[in-house]
């Protein structure tokens, strides 16, 4: 089966290593990650993609190529001035004081003036580990990059995620660190999987039904969140625990609901065999249809 790349994907951003390394020692598990470009609008990138940090300080020692040393998780995109973000986020930027980040803002300035605006992405669940390179995950990285590059490829995120789960815990050293690099290759199996095996087909009364509905059980469930573009499926992660919801009603086709169930669980056991648990529901709660499908 294949997926659609514009649907999933990742950037590796080079980073400045002096901002990477106050979020680090200060264990923030959010931050601005601020960009000179006003630009927003990304054909391949969307909430809830991972940003990953390439360093320019941990580079190979032999291949003089940059170390992925981190990622976030996107959960908005912004365009401000660089006073209204150091109001908004302060010492979430990657600096002290709002000096030490105007002097980094000019410090990569093409004509060295400070501009009127310029954009973030906010990241989540922001995790560090000791550097792994794209080279050992099959893609030629060169060493002219200077902003960033698209991971599109999820057996390429993957690669890095469970290289950054083996890379020691000289950076991490917490089970948490860990904990949130699996719960990120765990997401991005579950998105994987779900561009596989798409949504079950419906008309579009349904469809509008199915969403309208889902949002609805959000509201009342707001632990949970879509799985990507799909009308028909919510979920969360709970350590070892995943959990999807789908939508059901009295004409839900139970075969097909059974065998996007099995297909989850088939990829989960592939892929975590020592670490994984599913949990199946349905929007409308029915007993009988939750225990068929678990």
């Amino acid at each position: 089966m294949t997926y659609n790349i514009d649907k999933m994907s990742a950037i590796a951003y080079v980073t400045d290593s002096k901002m990477l390394e106050l979020h680090r020692l200060n264990r923030h598990k959010t931050m601005n990650f601020w960009r000179l470009s006003t630009n927003i609008s990304f054909s391949a990138f969307h909430e809830d993609d991972l940003v990953f940090f390439l360093s320019k300080d941990k580079e190979h020692r032999k291949k003089d190529e940059k170390g992925i040393v981190g990622f976030g998780r996107l959960k908005k995109m912004s365009v401000a001035s660089i006073k209204t973000m150091w109001d908004r986020y302060g010492i979430y930027n990657g600096y002290q004081t709002l000096d030490d980040f105007k002097q980094a803002i000019l410090k990569v300035a093409k004509d060295k003036k400070l501009p009127k605006k310029i954009s973030s992405f906010y990241l989540e669940n922001v995790t560090f580990f000791q550097p792994v390179y794209l080279s050992e995950c099959g893609v030629d990285l060169s060493n002219k990059v200077e902003s960033y590059i698209y991971l599109k490829d999820p057996e390429v995120v993957l690669k890095l995620l469970s290289l950054a789960k083996h890379s020691g815990d000289l950076w991490t050293g917490t089970s948490e660190d860990q904990e949130a690099i699996i719960e990120e290759e765990k997401r991005f199996v579950l998105f994987k999987i779900h561009e596989e095996i798409k949504d079950l087909e419906q008309d579009e009364k349904t469809r509008k039904k199915a969403i309208r509905t889902l949002k609805q059980y959000m509201e009342e469930h707001p632990e949970y969140a879509p799985l990507y573009d799909s009308a028909n499926e919510l979920y969360r992660i709970n350590k070892d625990l995943v959990e999807v919801v789908f939508y059901h009603d009295r004409y839900s086709d139970l075969k097909a609901l059974a065998g996007q169930a099995f297909l989850y669980r088939k990829a989960f056991r592939d892929r975590f065999p020592d670490r994984y648990a599913f949990l199946f529901r349905c929007s409308d709660g029915d007993p009988v249809i939750e225990d068929y499908l678990n």
